[in-house]
């Protein structure tokens, strides 16, 4: 990996990084209201370097196959031989397969199946549509991604109850379409 790519890769959570450091320097500068000042920023800081730490662990570089568009509620795959798009609100299903030379995510529902590279550009987009899932399990869907489990097909969401979701149900009321 260049420089450049390192950067681009990682450069969400340098930037949290520097304000961090931005709200620690500010704090030290005398004064208590400079030092509250600096507290919230350090602490705003972290709580989103934590998030971009998640993110950067997320997303899978390699040959980037496709590109993947996220448009309202539909997730939009276009590949070198597949692709389409896929209604967030029938997602009733989510499965990562996982094999020694990189991984797929499977998003299923109201009759609809959409296969889309982990490795795709663009596809760190899905790692805000999971997190909007109910009990989606970003830190098993992770550590997938990261290769420390077997290869295979691996049901992510809903975990196995036995019975997926009623359509349209993936995401908190507030943001379900209106039919």
């Amino acid at each position: 990996m260049s420089g450049k790519d390192w950067i681009i890769r990682n450069g969400e959570a340098l930037v949290m990084l520097g304000v961090f450091l931005f709200g620690l320097w500010t704090s030290l500068q005398g004064g208590w209201l400079l030092a509250v000042f600096g507290g919230i920023v350090m602490i705003v800081a972290a709580l989103l370097l934590r998030g971009a730490m998640l993110r950067m662990r997320f997303v899978r570089q390699s040959h980037r196959s496709g590109v993947v568009l996220l448009d309202e509620r539909r997730v939009g795959y276009f590949g070198p031989e597949t692709g389409g798009f896929f209604e967030l609100g029938e997602l009733e299903l989510v499965e990562l397969m996982t094999y020694p030379t990189g991984a797929h995510w499977t998003l299923r529902g109201g009759g609809q199946e959409l296969i889309v590279p982990a490795a795709a550009e663009g596809a760190d987009q899905l790692f805000d549509v999971f997190a909007s899932l109910p009990g989606f399990p970003m830190a098993r869907a992770t550590r997938l991604l990261e290769g420390e489990a077997p290869s295979g097909t691996h049901v992510l969401w809903p975990e196995s109850d036995g019975r997926p979701p009623r359509a349209g149900s993936a995401l908190p009321p507030r943001q379900q379409s209106r039919r």
